[in-house]
This record gives C-alpha cells, sequence and structure tokens, in this order.
C-alpha cells in the first residue's frame, strides 16, 4: 500500500496503491495477485484473484479484473474508472467496467458499474485510509444482478508490517446475502513490493475459514 505520512502535503494525499477513489498516475500503475484456500462443508475450495491498474491520463486510469473460483465460477473484465471528486477531504471516483463471466466454463456477457469513496487519515499517532466501494453488476448476459458493498480499512507503519481489515457483501436479486471478513498483514518487501498474509472468514450460505496470500507492486 502507499508509504506512511510526512510532514509535506503531497504525501499525506498520496493514494493507497489498489485504487478505488484514487487514480493511478499518468504512466504509472499498480499490481495485485492473490490466492485464497479455504475448507466448506462441501470441501476444499480456492480462488485466484489478478488485479492491474495503469494511469493513462490524471483523469483516466485503465486496468484488468480477474478471477477464478476452482472450476466454478470466474469473470474477466476491463474498467475504466474517472474522477468525481479530488482533493479535499475525499474523494469520489466511477468505474464501468466490460467483460464476461463463466460458471462451469458456459461464458457469458457481463458489465459492471463501481461508485467508490476514498478517505486518507492521520490521527497523529497513525495514518491510514479508508475505501468504500458500492457496486452493481449484471452478469450471465444481463440475466442475473448482483449488488455489492465493500470496505478496506489500513493502517500505515512504513518498513513494518501493517495491518488491514476488509470486509466484502454481496447480495443477488432473488439470492442470499452473504459476505468476507479479512483481516490482514501486509509485509513490505523490496522494489516496492508487498506481501499481504490475511485470515478470511466467508458466509455465503454455509461458513468457511480460509487463508489468503497476495503479492502487491506498484510500477
Amino acid at each position: 500500500m502507499r508509504p506512511a505520512y510526512a510532514a509535506c502535503l503531497a504525501v499525506l494525499l498520496a493514494p493507497p496503491a489498489d485504487g478505488g477513489a484514487w487514480l493511478e498516475t499518468p504512466g504509472q500503475g499498480f499490481a495485485a495477485a492473490s490466492a485464497s484456500y479455504r475448507q466448506t462443508a462441501s470441501g476444499a475450495q480456492h480462488e485466484l484473484n489478478y488485479y492491474g491498474a495503469i494511469g493513462i491520463t490524471p483523469k483516466l486510469t485503465l486496468g484488468v479484473d480477474l478471477n477464478q473460483t476452482g472450476d466454478l465460477s470466474g469473470h474477466a473484465l476491463v474498467f475504466a474508472r474517472l474522477p468525481l471528486r479530488e482533493g479535499g477531504r475525499y474523494r469520489l471516483a466511477a468505474e464501468a467496467a466490460f467483460g464476461g463471466n463463466h460458471d462451469r466454463g458456459v461464458w457469458m456477457m457481463m458489465q459492471k458499474a463501481t461508485l467508490s469513496y476514498g478517505r486518507s487519515f492521520n490521527t497523529g499517532t497513525a495514518s491510514g485510509w479508508l475505501a468504500v466501494d458500492a457496486a452493481y453488476e449484471l452478469r450471465n448476459n444481463g440475466l442475473a444482478a448482483v449488488w455489492k458493498l465493500d470496505a478496506t480499512l489500513g493502517l500505515n507503519r512504513p518498513g513494518k508490517p501493517a495491518p488491514m481489515l476488509q470486509i466484502e457483501t454481496s447480495k443477488p436479486d432473488g439470492g442470499v446475502f452473504s459476505y468476507t471478513l479479512t483481516p490482514s498483514l501486509r509485509y513490505p518487501l523490496r522494489s516496492g513490493r508487498e506481501l499481504v498474509v490475511g485470515v478470511e472468514h466467508r458466509s455465503a450460505g454455509e461458513g468457511s475459514l480460509g487463508l489468503k496470500l497476495g503479492l502487491w507492486q506498484k510500477f
């Protein structure tokens, strides 16, 4: 994630590395890959994710969002993010994504619209960020709709492991509400990389507990 706050305002307003309401600097970007392994009542399940974004102009960020959950489902999306409010105490951004999703290998069209809120904070003893994303997805050629509300709270500890909490919720139209809680630690590595290690608790009809490993890279 982004470096610790310094005394200067420019560093104070630096965005977290994983986007949300913050746009990437033109010519620079961020990539994240993660793998989750969890035990469910029906057996072991693994999930792979990749996210990559690059700044095109000061007001346009483009990227890709890939997901694969075992051999059951997944998606592949390209997205564009535009700012709605920059600077000040908080930021707002809108994102449109297009691509496809699959159910057991059968691919169909998918669209996604996201409204993101982001805010940096500095209490004098700690600094960090809060990001909230509200999304509406149309899957299966527009036949299945899903509402999502996610939040991330992270702290900065330069050169040391730093805590982060992610909350993800999902409610399909006519379906069951589900949520995932993932407390994590971010370990700084060389060359702007971070190793993210988390414990994932998911409630989606049945509860499950898993381990999540991720690698983040600024470029």
